[in-house]
């Protein structure tokens, strides 16, 4: 008789336990999942979904939205990185990187289709988040560092929510299956060719691959809707063909954007002495009396002393006298417009004022950088408008 040890059965002939014999737990439900996840995760999931869409949304706007990458449209990248320069701590570095403004837009419209699906779908998420606070701080430091007070700019704030978001991670919260499953080891254990299981960096070089596969096929089929819009954000015509009603565009009554004005100028009611124009016609003063505003394009020909290829406004001025200004809003770079009914130049992006009669000095926020002002010679016997060099 064999020993037996006490407390100890032996049951005789038990056939072994095969592999696919094993039952698999059940997975828990959304609800186990949500009572399972860590508090900070669970807090943060309002932050992560606004987050992700936005950014994703943002993404998507950029690459259908032919304004974006339209060289000749004052809202476009190109315009913006020449605002950016002009206002950004790192002008330095943006300044040789203007003639690669549109793969520096694509990239960015990339990199934001990458980040919001990460954040929505939990794929590479620390590192997605990681990006989201770099892209942020990057648009800090150029589209709102012009903005004062600071908080009214909402980059900073997005900064450090993706680096709340970076930190906590996902808990494995509102997480599809497959992509927790991505990378990991097969149910049998580890791959056939791995002797361990997967390390955690393997593991995120894969979820960063499909990733970025995604993103690539999310923008390819966002970009043919692109030719469903219209590019009529206030586009002006080329600088470079030939000018039609004195070179100037008559501006609505209504705010419309406009880019680029200046000032310095002769009053109606005086006599302008003969001159030589040694500048550029860009308007016609009865075009200015009739609207109370043009808008105007620097010629790409400009002396370096003005800002060529950025547009701009004439307006005419309470005293009789005209005003020619830089219509990038110092706050983010949209178009400012004239207001008829207020007599402001008025930005449509923020609200940002600006009054034409005191050198465009700011009269509400959140910018508090007053328009570049443009010198302007007004030929009153010639009835025309010049951009001073």
């Amino acid at each position: 008789m064999s020993r037996r040890t006490r407390g100890s059965r032996r049951v005789p002939n038990q056939p072994a336990e095969r592999p696919e014999q094993r039952t698999q737990a059940p997975r828990p439900s959304l609800g186990e999942q949500w009572e399972g996840a860590n508090l900070p995760a669970r807090a943060l999931l309002p932050l992560r979904f606004f987050f992700g869409a936005t950014f994703l949304y943002a993404g998507v706007d950029k690459l259908v939205d032919p304004a974006f990458f339209s060289a000749s449209n004052p809202a476009s990248i190109v315009s913006q990185l020449a605002a950016f320069a002009r206002v950004s701590p790192l002008a330095f570095l943006i300044k040789p990187l203007e003639p690669f403004a549109v793969p520096i837009g694509i990239l960015i419209a990339l990199a934001e289709l990458a980040i919001g699906l990460g954040a929505i779908t939990g794929l590479a998420f620390r590192m997605a988040a990681a990006g989201g606070a770099a892209v942020s701080l990057l648009f800090w430091l150029t589209a709102s560092w012009a903005t004062r007070p600071y908080y009214y700019g909402p980059d900073l704030p997005y900064a450090f929510g993706w680096l709340a978001l970076a930190i906590a991670g996902t808990s494995d919260l509102w997480v599809p299956e497959s992509v927790k499953r991505l990378g990991a080891p097969t149910e049998g254990g580890p791959p056939r060719y791995l002797e361990t299981e997967p390390s955690p960096t393997r593991r995120a070089m894969i979820q960063v691959g499909v990733l970025g596969a995604i993103a690539l096929v999310t923008a390819s089929l966002a970009v043919p809707l692109r030719f469903l819009r219209r590019d009529d954000a206030g586009a002006i015509a080329d600088a470079s063909a030939p000018p039609t009603n004195g070179g100037a565009t008559p501006m609505p009554g209504q705010p419309t954007p406009t880019l680029t004005p200046s000032a310095t100028s002769t009053p109606a009611g005086a006599t302008a002495a003969p001159f030589k124009p040694s500048g550029l016609t860009v308007a016609s003063i009865a075009q200015v009396d009739a609207r109370g505003a043009v808008r105007i394009l620097v010629p790409a020909n400009a002396p370096s002393s003005l800002p060529a290829g950025d547009p701009g406004v004439i307006v005419k001025l309470k005293d009789g006298s005209y005003a020619a200004y830089d219509a990038l809003c110092t706050h983010e770079g949209c178009r400012v417009g004239w207001d008829a009914a207020d007599g402001v130049l008025l930005c449509p992006c923020h609200g940002a004022a600006f009054d034409p009669n005191a050198h465009a000095a700011v009269l509400q926020g959140p910018t508090n950088t007053p328009l570049l002002e443009l010198p302007i010679v007004v030929d009153h016997a010639a009835g025309t408008i010049t951009l001073r060099a």
